[in-house]
């Protein structure tokens, strides 16, 4: 029977079931069709989800990693037919969508005809009907030999939501297939579709030679990108030399969180079983659900990806995850064979917290809220939503409907009495919500501010030390990092750290934008289009600023400057294009900051020293010069 008319009839008659049970004064006919209608259903629940077929032609795929079922681990298809709506959300989430078999469907990019260039190579793009091509220079040359062309077929996608990278066929000398793939060195942006390169995708310098990433997916994003992970790579102390890798299922699927599904499966085909279960109300061993677990087991099913460890392998160790990935499964310890990473360059602040988005799990795991109270990834986000909101607006984050500052205030009851006492701001503004405040956006990734996930108050000792942004001026960008002192000081008696210099005078929006390095910036530029801190701070004093980071030595840098320029009316048609030379960028800076002199300027806007404005309404050319010249010009590259 195919599955969607098994489907079709479990719906059937577990519908005449329940008309049977809510029939009045019900005959003993009644009964026994509501008992039959769901056994009967039962029963085929369980034909649909053991019939479900995999993959047509999987068997014979040799050009990329191939999904195939092992070790418990059957795939998400198995779930779907007695778990229809949780299948159904996690198929429109982004979870699933982190990688694909390249078909129509899954490609977001233009691509036809598409030439893609950088640094004096051609990556030319086309298609045949429903395969998908890249024309390149060999990235597999042997030593000696010259690099030809050759033309790839592309195999896998990785990402859909913010941007989208492909992994082409790699082929070693000989023409000889293999399941290693390669990454095409560009990226797709999904609100602007268009093409950039990686390296302006991420920061890292645009100056760094493009990369072919052969062997990346099967080694590296493999962890996080694929559900029960196998890479069985050929791999010694001179590299990866092929690979035979295998998946349960592409991008983040059911048993990812709920761990592998054969045992339950079998388990469940009894009918009788599934029901006396119900009716007694014991849970089924053989299957995990994160709600169930102990805080911290919880909270790990989640930090399998969104963490950043130090494994501290031993040599039988890494063969072992070399060819098998690692053991652990949802339900389990975590950090039985690995530890939290806490120092690594670029990914962290001086103070050990992770600035790179995706790894909550070591921002959340040094709260309060997680270490001394029993807080989850659950106790904010939801991910399989029952509420009426449009998927899509629920698929952005996962966030459940309610979040926000009820998830705070059922733990920290007092302050719901009066809100504006605790936060000194209206009580409808953004500066009363608990998130603000307590979960500013000081995590990169994706190119845009993150919330980070250590959750804690805002203190400017912290960000004199480490450089991260702190609440209070993410929001007030307009203010020095001396006038929040004295609020926090006045508001909640925390002590004054002792300020001088710039600190002391000039706004640390402006501090960030033209003397950090080139994560801060990111930071700066993004927060500068952020609309809290519009409100707040206003957005007339920021134009030289984001007009000066369209210039930036970092492309990334200048493509969140051009988005945040363009949420302002005077520059919605700002037109910045990715790979611009630097002649063209001075020009595009200068034209913004021209028309910016030539706009009426409002009281609110005029002698405002700390963002560099004169008593006119000028700009303070010199000062803004000398910032300019200070700013943090060391290597960074954040690996997300």
């Amino acid at each position: 029977m195919p599955p969607v008319l098994s489907v079709s009839l479990v719906a059937l008659l577990l519908a005449v079931a329940m008309f049977a049970a809510r029939w009045p004064r019900r005959s003993h006919w009644q009964h026994r069709a509501s008992a039959i209608a769901v056994l009967l259903g039962a029963a085929l629940v369980a034909s649909a989800t053991v019939m479900r077929p995999a993959r047509a032609g999987e068997a014979e795929v040799n050009n990329r990693p191939q999904l195939a079922a092992d070790g418990g681990y059957i795939g998400s298809s198995a779930c779907r037919a007695c778990h229809l709506h949780e299948h159904d959300t996690w198929h429109q989430s982004y979870h699933r969508t982190m990688t694909q078999v390249v078909e129509p469907a899954s490609v977001l990019a233009d691509w036809d005809g598409v030439t893609l260039r950088s640094h004096d190579k051609t990556w030319n793009l086309s298609r045949d009907g429903d395969t998908f091509f890249v024309e390149m220079e060999d990235p597999v040359v042997m030593p000696g030999n010259t690099p030809g062309r050759v033309k790839r077929p592309v195999v896998m996608s990785t990402g859909s939501h913010h941007m989208q990278v492909y992994w082409y066929e790699v082929r070693l000398p000989g023409n000889v297939p293999t399941r290693l793939t390669g990454m095409l060195p560009f990226s797709w942006q999904v609100a602007e579709r268009r093409w950039i390169s990686r390296n302006d995708s991420f920061v890292q310098p645009e100056t760094d030679p493009p990369q072919d990433g052969i062997g990346n997916w099967n080694l590296i994003c493999i962890k996080c990108h694929a559900t029960n992970a196998r890479p069985r790579l050929d791999m010694d102390n001179t590299g990866l030399h092929d690979g035979d890798t295998k998946v349960g299922d592409f991008g983040i699927a059911c048993e990812a969180c709920h761990g592998p599904g054969a045992a339950h499966v079998q388990l469940q085909r009894n009918p009788l079983t599934r029901y006396a279960q119900r009716l007694d109300g014991d849970g089924d061993a053989t299957i995990v659900d994160p709600r169930n677990l102990p805080h911290d087991r919880s909270t790990m099913v989640c930090g399998q990806c969104h963490g950043q460890f130090d494994y501290q392998l031993t040599t039988a160790r890494r063969e072992s995850w070399f060819k098998h990935g690692f053991p652990y499964a949802p339900g389990g310890d975590l950090l039985k064979d690995r530890l939290l990473k806490k120092d690594g360059e670029g990914q962290f602040w001086s103070d050990g917290l992770i600035r790179v988005a995706g790894r909550e799990f070591n921002a959340v795991s040094g709260s309060d809220c997680y270490e001394k109270g029993h807080m989850t990834c659950l106790s904010c986000h939801t991910l399989h939503p029952h509420d009426g909101r449009p998927r899509a607006a629920w698929a952005d984050d996962q966030l459940a409907a309610d979040v926000g500052d009820r998830s705070c205030l059922q733990c920290h009851p007092t302050f719901a009495k009066d809100i504006a006492a605790h936060t000194h701001h209206a009580v409808d503004s953004e500066g009363s919500r608990c998130m603000n405040c307590h979960m500013p956006h000081t995590t990169y990734g994706l190119m845009k501010g993150v919330r980070t996930h250590r959750i804690a108050s805002p203190s400017v000792q912290s960000t004199l030390a480490t450089g991260r942004p702190n609440a209070c001026n993410q929001c007030h960008l307009d203010k020095t990092l001396a006038w929040t002192a004295d609020h926090l000081a006045g508001w909640y008696g925390t002590p004054k750290p002792t300020i001088t210099g710039d600190e002391a005078s000039i706004a640390a929006g402006v501090l960030w934008s033209l003397k950090g390095d080139a994560a801060q910036r990111a930071l700066a530029a993004w927060s500068l289009g952020w609309e809290p801190a519009r409100q707040a701070s206003g957005s007339d004093w920021s134009v030289p600023l984001l007009a000066e980071l369209l210039d930036d030595p970092y492309g990334v840098v200048r493509i969140i400057a051009e988005r945040s320029l363009r949420t302002l009316p005077a520059h919605a048609d700002l037109r910045y294009e990715p790979g611009m030379d630097a002649a063209t960028r001075k020009v595009l800076k200068e034209s913004v900051v021209a028309a910016w002199r030539r706009a009426p300027r409002t009281p609110a806007d005029v002698a405002r020293p700390a963002v560099l404005l004169r008593p006119d309404g000028s700009l303070d050319s010199d000062e803004f010069a000398r910032l300019l010249r200070r700013r943090d010009l060391r290597v960074v590259r954040l690996e997300e």
